[in-house]
């Protein structure tokens, strides 16, 4: 329904339920805010069905989102295939429900752009969980741009390496370095600098034996522009790289005027450290001791309770997906 008449309980569906369907319903159900009212999957009684659905007996399952919202949502959190996005996006909305959908918005710029209008026009809200940029790491360097306390960003440089098996959809996804995982490094520029590509340079390429069907790897360069600083951001990422994996959030190198920040692990400690020719000085940990979906989804159900934007909303996230399209929008060859 529309934000306007939000019940005090939120009335929240889980559309898909897979293995990050799992988590989501963890952090659904041990909300005390919300009411988790349905799980919808199309596998639902098929003796195909993911076996978690059991830690979830009370909950109302359904095969279809038609059919769940009969019985009564506010909203949905959508955790199903990138592919399929956009399709459940667009029957949320046209249902009046409001949506929290897992990263990547859509597989493509057109479709975020056609769901924020439609999200719009309904009075709804759409927000993307982008949920590396509440790991308080990120917040810490976002907090240190904003106070100006070493002077301006300079220069940002992020990489991230992985052999990720990949699924069967993401196999045949053709930009899945950017749309699958260099989406969560972008959106994480943009809003630890609060700054926005204003142009660059973006090659998308395929490793040997990629078992991608295109841009299983990415590099580039993008022009970021912000409210209080502009810099170059350099960017090198594989989900099939050979060499040991950098974690999740990336290895990062942040030269401010007077100081460098690096996010690595140092000792075997992952974090964010003050660099110097003698070594490294900790700071703080960048990722925290979980992924932290919970953030996002306290985040979306008090703006679902405000009426106020989310912070990575569906009208935000436009600018992550420009990077994550990048070659469709930047210098490339």
């Amino acid at each position: 329904m529309s934000d306007s008449k939000m019940n005090a309980r939120p009335r929240i569906a889980l559309v898909g339920a897979g293995g990050l369907g799992n988590v989501w319903a963890q952090t659904i159900a041990t909300d005390a805010g919300v009411e988790f009212a349905a799980i919808v999957d199309p596998l639902i009684g098929s003796g195909k069905e993911s076996a978690w659905l059991a830690n979830h007996a009370a909950v109302p399952k359904f095969t279809t989102l038609a059919a769940a919202a009969a019985a009564g949502l506010d909203a949905v959190v959508v955790t199903a295939h990138s592919t399929v996005h956009a399709e459940i996006l667009r029957g949320a909305i046209d249902l009046g429900l409001s949506a929290l959908v897992e990263k990547p918005f859509t597989i493509s710029y057109a479709d975020s752009e056609d769901i924020v209008a439609r999200a719009a026009s309904q009075g709804v809200t759409i927000m993307v969980s982008q949920n590396y940029r509440f790991f308080p790491g990120a917040l810490l360097i976002r907090d240190m741009v904003r106070d100006g306390r070493y002077g301006k960003v300079v220069s940002v440089v992020g990489e991230f390496w992985c052999d990720w098996a990949g699924k069967p959809y993401q196999h045949a996804m053709t930009h899945v370095m950017g749309l699958e995982m260099a989406v969560h490094h972008f959106d994480l520029c943009r809003a630890m600098f609060d700054a926005d590509a204003a142009g660059g340079y973006v090659r998308e390429w395929q490793p040997a034996n990629s078992q991608y069907a295109g841009g299983g790897a990415i590099e580039a360069l993008f022009d970021m522009r912000g409210r209080a600083t502009d810099f170059p951001f350099t960017y090198t990422g594989s989900l099939v790289g050979r060499a040991p994996r950098t974690p999740w959030g990336g290895k990062w190198r942040i030269e401010f005027d007077t100081e460098t920040l690096v996010v690595d692990e140092v000792a075997g400690r992952y974090g964010v450290y003050r660099a110097h020719a003698d070594g490294h000085e900790w700071l703080a940990s960048f990722d925290g001791e979980t992924m932290g979906f919970n953030r996002p989804f306290e985040h979306f159900v008090a703006c679902l309770k405000s009426g106020e934007e989310p912070w990575s909303s569906g009208r935000d996230n436009l600018g992550t997906m420009k990077m994550a399209l990048g070659a469709q929008f930047f210098g490339n060859r």
